[in-house]
């Protein structure tokens, strides 16, 4: 049913997100950052995503449901994999409309002592975070703050290091990663030493790559700036690191009842089920290890949430309801939910959407987010045609890992096509 294909074009440009740029060319002299004058050349990659808007179902149009059998089957197949490739631990649902019509977790939390993993363990989401900070401004819509709201009018001292682009740079701009930032900022940033202002100051700095809007360049320190910025859109003046963890909690966290989440790591390990990270070893082998986060996270809102399955479920249904949880409490609107999945248009043809990437599988529209983060991998995927949605949380990183993850929306994008067809 389904190959083993890595599917470059839905999984690689995802796992981009979260590699190491081998061109990180600034440094610190003297105390001070220190940027090259000409930013390093990259290869473009010149293929131009469709443009066209993201396909929903209508109100009243019936959700393509996948039957009970064919589910048991695609999981036993994902077990037998899990299996084969001895991953240690794996928490993985599918949710069609408000339903979870499958769910199911294997392996363990920690290979050593055998802790099982549960529907409550906590994983790192890392990049996914992405996603969850432009739901933070879709909450936000209607109340006097707009995607386009440019980043000075929320925080006055807000730079860039080209004055004129400074008043032009949105929330928008930033969470799509096209305000000009260049990429190589992402490997300024010591977590043993940066604070959240830093990530402010880094974008001050650094040589503006492009006009905003223009050019897609993957940076963290983008996601993260908007972040700190989208919270002073009711008028608050807090640090900026607990401005925006409150900010999450009060209107995403608390609203949907995930009281698994946390952007702390102590926190999440004195939960009492948080999965350790595990090193992949030579032959196949993974190995329990530690995590080392630093407490507050200087990029936060672009790769420093944990959570567990029962709550990214929550969070994912929410997604597929467009803004409305399943107890019917709207947290966004529907056309603000929407936009976040659709890629921004840019003049090199590269795109990427507000913490979402969109590809095709046979016809079959995929809006998700695949990355790892510390040695915790996660992916997320959307089928808005179909109001069907998977998340996966696994608590290692490997090539094995990756190929696993890539397939699972292509196997579930397989079932919904072959349904429909009959």
């Amino acid at each position: 049913m389904i190959r083993w294909l890595l599917r470059l074009g839905f999984s690689l440009s995802l796992l981009s997100l979260c590699l190491p740029h081998a061109f990180a060319q600034a440094r610190i002299e003297g105390g001070s950052l220190v940027f090259p004058l000409n930013p390093p050349e990259e290869q473009v990659d010149v293929a131009v995503e469709d443009m066209a808007s993201v396909r929903t179902l209508q109100p009243g149009e019936p959700v393509v449901m996948i039957p009970a059998e064919t589910l048991a089957r695609f999981s036993d197949y994902l077990a037998g994999l899990c299996s084969d490739y001895r991953i240690p631990g794996i928490a993985f649902a599918i949710v069609q409309g408000e339903e979870v019509v499958h769910q199911r977790t294997m392996g363990y939390a920690n290979l050593t002592t055998s802790v099982p993993i549960t529907e409550a363990t906590r994983f790192n989401v890392g990049p996914a975070t992405q996603a969850m900070t432009s739901l933070l401004a879709a909450s936000y819509e209607g109340e006097g703050f707009s995607y386009d709201k440019p980043a000075q009018k929320l925080w006055r001292r807000f730079r860039m290091s080209d004055e004129d682009v400074s008043g032009r740079v949105t929330i928008r701009h930033l969470l799509t990663m096209t305000a000009g930032v260049p990429d190589y900022t992402d490997q300024i940033l010591d977590p043993a030493w940066a604070r959240p202002e830093d990530v402010l100051a880094v974008i001050a700095q650094a040589p503006v790559t492009a006009g905003p809007g223009s050019r897609f360049d993957i940076s963290q320190v983008s996601v993260a700036a908007a972040g700190y910025l989208i919270p002073r859109a009711d008028g608050g003046d807090e640090d900026l690191y607990a401005g925006y963890i409150s900010a999450v909690q009060e209107r995403i966290f608390e609203p949907l009842g995930m009281q698994d989440s946390t952007f702390s790591l102590s926190q999440a390990r004195q939960s009492g089920d948080w999965a350790s990270p595990h090193e992949f070893e030579e032959r196949g082998r993974y190995d329990p290890t530690t995590s080392w986060q630093p407490e507050p996270n200087a990029i936060a809102p672009a790769i420093g949430m944990k959570s567990s399955l029962r709550d990214m479920i929550k969070w994912l249904t929410l997604e597929l309801n467009e803004g409305q949880t399943a107890a019917g409490v709207r947290l966004a609107n529907p056309v603000s939910v929407r936009e976040r999945w659709q890629p921004a248009r840019t003049a090199d043809g590269r795109n990427y959407g507000m913490g979402w990437t969109r590809r095709y599988y046979r016809g079959v529209e995929i809006i998700g987010m695949m990355g790892s983060y510390d040695r915790h991998s996660v992916a997320i995927a959307i089928f808005p045609g179909y109001r069907t949605g998977i998340v996966a949380l696994v608590n290692a990183d490997s090539p094995d890992v990756q190929k696993l993850l890539s397939e699972l929306p292509l196997g579930v994008a397989e079932m919904l096509q072959s349904q429909e067809r009959r």
